[in-house]
């Protein structure tokens, strides 16, 4: 058993431990550890998010080329160019005839059309494109040399022959790498930054693919987008208050910086960075710190499509200033907790007083004779015993009263409610009459019903027979009257109330009541056993009624002159048992 003292004591002493306990791991974890993790964690958000903006238009020029590489393999799939003499043993023009000639060209016409087609339906919903091109590999002997659109200073694309018609130089990598590059390692792959030539050298980013057909280099198809558009989004960044974005490519070196040339490496320009520290796609968990002129700095990166490294960087100055706000935090926390327990203890208080105060009440309605005062305090403290035995004893208390009232308002003898409950009942209608107008009321009837020969049956045959007609009778009664309480108003008179649907089938009832009687009368053989009933109803009359008793006397009288009618048809010296 738990005290109310023990819970207040246990409670003062939770709470206490729990306030000191909560500044303990929120000192401990916010001022230590856990803010540097937190930083790790926020650079790297900060970092994800700047890639994936910067990656958007990156992910988008490879799609098309994508796409449009696929068209492109599709159109060459349907015929065999060695059939024009284009082989990987063959590719001498020397060799083919000029049928096979004008048949390659014809058909190299063909294929570039449905891809520049291709190309330029995705181009024209593809952002931040510059150029795209189609340029065939010269090896191959065919007239066609491919396309190149671009929209540098134009609003729309433009077909540029003379930008296409420049055979790409193995020895002028930086120009010819967007072509060497990918037909080196024989699959797509990024080119850049690198200021092409064709675009007015401007920094650009390409993304290319050579397109084969059994083997052949047929040639090589891309797309160029202009390095800003991938180191604006960077250039924009905020980290903190003073931090700031900038770019690496797959080396190591800087790229794009925005107060330091390109090419530098990050052992150039801090202390505790190296370009190994890159090698991985992004820093994961780890925390990396590095000074820059003299200025402690955290940062985090991020890989781009293309394999750039993007980075985030912030001084650690700025991020520690968030422990002023923890500071802070702490203490409202501890006005805050402090003010909690506050409201706890008043709670606990109310919560012990709130069983004392539904017991008194309890004992109020009590006292008054009403039963249904609530009481759910179910504890396993002193309150919680009080309680459970005072709702013991008053159930127990309303179960007395209510047997008592069963008895006080039911006939012993045949189990029927008695004259007492007819007066309850009879006090109800009388209220409902006398709230209603005077031509409206209730609509109902009265019964009245005696039993004949009763006294003749118990001379005979003594008073056990004559209990035995009684209940007899009132069993017929209550058959017949299913919906209607029955009363014994006393000896051998009953009585029934008539409402709802009873009372507009009060002519049928009474019909079933005497055919009822009669096929008992004509299956029993003994007296006692017989339903012999004079009977009278009367219905209520509003304006002329005041109450039931108006009503009873009448049904009286119609019993007893039915009574008389039935005796009449009685010999007085041969009763009908």
């Amino acid at each position: 058993m738990h005290s109310i003292r023990m819970k207040i004591t246990a409670m003062t002493i939770a709470a206490i431990l729990t306030s000191l306990l909560t500044f303990i791991v929120i000192g401990f974890f916010t001022l230590g550890k856990e803010n540097d993790q937190n930083s790790v964690e926020k650079m790297n958000l900060l970092s994800q998010n700047a890639a994936q903006t910067a990656d958007a238009r990156l992910h988008s020029l490879k799609t098309a080329v994508d796409i449009t590489a696929h068209i492109a393999e599709h159109s060459l799939d349907t015929v065999n160019l060695k059939n024009y003499g284009v082989s990987l043993a063959s590719l001498d023009i020397t060799w083919r005839t000029p049928e096979q000639r004008k048949q390659l060209d014809t058909f190299m016409q063909k294929h570039l059309r449905e891809v520049q087609q291709a190309f330029g339906n995705v181009a024209d919903y593809t952002s931040g494109i510059v150029s795209y091109y189609y340029y065939i590999n010269p090896e191959i002997g065919t007239s066609e040399q491919g396309f190149f659109y671009s929209k540098i200073g134009k609003p729309s694309f433009v077909k540029n022959d003379s930008m296409i018609s420049a055979r790409p130089d193995p020895a002028d990598k930086e120009n010819s790498a967007w072509y060497f590059e990918p037909v080196t390692k024989g699959r797509a792959c990024w080119v850049g930054p690198y200021k092409a030539h064709l675009l007015g050298k401007l920094p650009t980013v390409s993304y290319v693919m050579p397109i084969y057909n059994y083997g052949v280099l047929i040639g090589v198809l891309g797309m160029d987008t202009l390095f800003y558009s991938i180191t604006s989004p960077v250039q924009a960044m905020r980290v903190y208050d003073t931090g700031f974005a900038f770019l690496l490519n797959d080396k190591g070196r800087i790229i794009f910086h925005p107060s330091i040339s390109a090419g530098k490496t990050p052992e150039e320009i801090s202390i505790g960075l190296s370009a190994n520290m890159f090698q991985e796609p992004n820093n994961g968990n780890h925390l990396i710190r590095y000074k820059m002129n003299g200025e402690e700095r955290q940062l985090s990166f991020s890989t781009l499509s293309n394999g750039m490294k993007l980075v985030v960087t912030a001084p650690v100055a700025e991020i520690f200033s968030t422990w002023r706000q923890t500071a802070r935090f702490i203490l409202l926390a501890a006005i805050a907790i402090l003010a909690v327990f506050i409201v706890a203890t008043l709670f606990i208080a109310g919560a012990l007083t709130k069983p004392l105060l539904q017991l008194a009440q309890a004992s109020q309605k009590l006292a008054s004779g009403n039963f249904n005062a609530k009481l759910d305090y179910d504890g396993e403290d002193e309150l919680g015993i009080l309680t459970r035995s005072f709702r013991q004893m008053r159930d127990h208390l309303q179960m007395y009263i209510s047997d008592l009232n069963s008895r006080a308002y039911s006939d012993a003898l045949t189990g029927i409610k008695n004259k007492g409950a007819f007066d309850i009942y009879a006090g109800r209608l009388n209220n409902s009459i006398k709230l209603s107008a005077e031509q409206d009321g209730p609509e109902f009837a009265v019964v009245m019903f005696d039993c004949n020969w009763l006294k003749e049956i118990n001379d005979a045959y003594g008073h056990e027979r004559g209990d035995i007609y009684l209940r007899a009778t009132s069993h017929a009664i209550c058959e017949t009257f299913t919906h209607s309480p029955v009363f014994r108003l006393g000896g051998d008179e009953f009585a029934t109330l008539l409402q709802g649907s009873d009372y507009k089938h009060r002519d049928e009832l009474l019909q079933a009541f005497d055919k009822k009687t009669e096929e008992v009368a004509a299956t029993v053989s003994h007296p006692w056993e017989k339903v012999d009933v004079a009977r009278g109803i009367a219905v209520f009359r509003p304006g002329e009624d005041a109450g039931v008793e108006q009503v009873l006397r009448r049904a009286d009288e119609q019993m007893y002159e039915n009574k008389r009618q039935l005796k009449l048809v009685e010999t007085p010296t041969q009763p009908a048992y």
